[in-house]
């Protein structure tokens, strides 16, 4: 659906069933919505992305230009999601900054004393 979707744990002690809960959350996540090898790269890829880590770890994890935005950004060798896929994302969330951006009135400006 183009949504940037990403997976942790939450309170590892208390509500997980195995000792490895972020293994557990992907494993679940695979089942309830039957996603494929590349969705699990993708999720992961957003995963680091959206964390805390520093710049120098998430460029080691998914490329020196990561920062860029571009489909061209990413290391395909480092978080198996193809360019074909980025590009795909990339495109969709342009057209609809365009659409959104072309079909958004201005509220009138009212002159309140």
């Amino acid at each position: 659906m183009g949504l940037n979707a990403s997976l942790s744990t939450d309170d590892p002690l208390m509500i997980h069933l195995t000792r490895e809960p972020l293994i557990e959350e992907y494993s679940v996540a695979t089942q309830v919505w039957n996603l494929s090898q590349v969705d699990l790269s993708e999720i992961a890829k957003n995963s680091v992305l959206q964390s805390g880590f520093d710049v120098n770890k998430k460029k080691s994890w998914l490329g020196e230009k990561f920062l860029d935005g571009t489909p061209d950004c990413f290391d395909m060798m480092k978080s198996n999601v193809s360019r074909i896929r980025y590009t795909f994302r990339y495109e969709t969330f342009h057209e609809e900054m365009e659409y959104i951006t072309a079909h958004c009135t201005q509220p009138e400006q009212t002159n309140f004393p």
